[in-house]
């Protein structure tokens, strides 16, 4: 078994609970109207409502003749918005096992594409900031999409945080894996409800299905 100095985790899906696609798309489609563009499509809300890159950010605005990054500024506001009425109204919560996290003896950290204001409040909605020696996010800016997973940025800097050099990486989906594999360290793919089918070109170095598992493993 590796001799694991730290515990990194995923936010959404692996601490928390994911929101609604259907919640998103809707707060994308605000998103939009609020740039300036008048007849949104639902396919456009839904380019917009997750895992944007920024070919897809600058095509989408210029398609609609806005600059993009008042699309994302707009964007990035109303999803901040809406997560937060979700964490508040109790509709995103922590995973029943997360408190498996509270036993773990070696530093903890957080490794999310969402925005770090998003996670901040999350944790400390839920009581959980005390839990983690770092949190490691996106800021709301159109430069950020290029440094969020799969590129191993958000976990080298984790990393650096904590000075760790052998982490285990848990995450519930391919960009996470990949990161992973990008960084060097081993990863925990966590198969929830949403990605219980899920299979990837990389395989990651450990499948479990609980977060007490994770634990096992360290």
């Amino acid at each position: 078994m590796a001799d694991y100095d730290s515990l990194l985790l995923d936010h959404d899906g692996v601490l928390l609970t994911l929101t609604d696609r259907s919640t998103l798309r809707e707060t994308a489609l605000a998103a939009l109207r609020d740039a300036g563009v008048d007849a949104p499509s639902e396919a456009d809300a839904e380019r917009l409502s997750i895992r944007v890159s920024t070919d897809e950010l600058v095509a989408l605005a210029d398609r609609h003749a806005v600059a993009p990054e008042r699309l994302w500024r707009c964007r990035e506001h109303r999803i901040a918005a809406r997560l937060r009425e979700e964490l508040d109204a109790g509709r995103k919560a922590p995973y029943d096992d997360v408190t498996a996290i509270e036993s773990v003896d070696v530093p903890t950290g957080v490794v999310s594409n969402n925005q770090r204001r998003i996670v901040r409040h999350a944790l400390e909605t839920h009581e959980m900031t005390d839990w983690f020696e770092t949190v490691v996010a996106r800021e709301p800016t159109v430069e950020s999409l290029a440094e969020k997973k799969p590129e191993p940025r958000y976990l080298e800097t984790a990393m650096g945080d904590i000075g760790s050099s052998n982490p285990l990486y848990v995450g519930d989906s391919e960009s996470d894996v990949v990161a992973a594999a990008r960084a060097g360290v081993d990863v925990a793919f966590l198969r929830r409800g949403h990605n219980a089918a899920a299979s990837f070109d990389t395989p990651p170095t450990h499948d479990v299905e609980s977060l007490h598992a994770v634990v096992d493993l360290l």
